[in-house]
């Protein structure tokens, strides 16, 4: 595990350029998302800018991650001269229109399906919530009407205001549904942490490579959940720390900078950690 780890970082390191296309597409998103804000005022006009954030997510996901197994494959092979890796490394760029022309179509999928997983876990949430954590009593709820309806909530700090109005029992309350809230989502990603590596890898049918990642998932149950807790600690301890880091300008781009690296990082050792014991695995049949 220690090695993957490692391995994974050096591979991040030597394609650096990897963070391009995501730092370009999440700033082009939130573009998007801020001029949609204001024009966007009918259904027709909301469909439209849904279906435009669609395809926007199926362009990049497709290109992006055909372009981390590239990085993946390139760092099995050995070069003499670091001008040599540092060639082989910008024509990963290269690679970017042959994965959109290949997966295009299944990340759109991935979009619709993971759509759809939203719509079943919300209910399953309510009700799991309703079972175990139950509701406010009257009273509770009508004076959290009341800290809702305050002028001065609305219109000073926002959740600032709105938490320091609520009552230490109120405050439990929200908690533990934030609490179980984080439980099932944890849970949701660990059981998808290999859905895209197998589309990348294997099949162009978004529903199949969900199947086939869960089962993998599970075959090797042990390392592949010890990875996700590692990840998900690791990506925890950051966001903790860049909560903090907006009071400052000077940490808060550090923190940016270190969440973009991180991100890909992340992906980087799931694509290996897949490549290594799977890919391995299917070769080892084949012989």
């Amino acid at each position: 595990m220690r090695k993957l780890f490692k391995d994974a970082a050096k591979i991040t390191n030597y394609n650096l350029i990897l963070t391009i296309p995501l730092i370009i597409f999440i700033k082009i998103l939130d573009l998007y998302s801020l001029y949609s804000k204001y024009t966007v005022d009918s259904v027709l006009k909301f469909v439209l800018a849904s279906i435009t954030v669609l395809f926007m997510f199926g362009v990049f996901c497709a290109g992006w991650f055909y372009m981390v197994e590239g990085a993946i494959n390139l760092s099995k092979k050995v070069f003499v001269l670091d001008e040599d890796r540092a060639k082989a490394t910008l024509n990963l760029f290269k690679t970017i229109p042959d994965g959109v022309g290949k997966f295009f179509l299944s990340f759109v999928g991935v979009y619709v399906i993971f759509f759809f997983i939203q719509v079943i876990a919300t209910p399953l949430v309510y009700f799991l919530g309703a079972n175990i954590i139950g509701s406010l009593d009257d009273a509770s709820m009508q004076s959290l009407q009341q800290t809702v309806m305050d002028p001065a909530v609305a219109s000073n700090q926002g959740m600032a205001s709105f938490i320091d109005k609520l009552t230490p029992e109120q405050i439990v309350f929200f908690g533990k549904w934030s609490l179980l809230f984080m439980v099932v989502t944890s849970i949701i990603m660990y059981l998808l942490m290999l859905w895209i590596p197998e589309i990348i890898y294997n099949t162009n049918n978004p529903l199949v490579a969900l199947w086939r990642s869960v089962v993998k998932l599970f075959k090797d149950f042990f390392t592949s959940f010890r990875l996700y807790i590692s990840l998900w600690l690791m990506g925890f301890a950051l966001l903790f720390i860049n909560t903090f880091a907006v009071i400052n300008p000077v940490a808060y781009i550090i923190m940016s900078i270190a969440l973009f690296y991180f991100s890909v990082y992340f992906v980087v050792l799931i694509f290996l950690y897949y490549d290594r014991t799977f890919m391995v695995r299917a070769d080892d049949v084949k012989e």
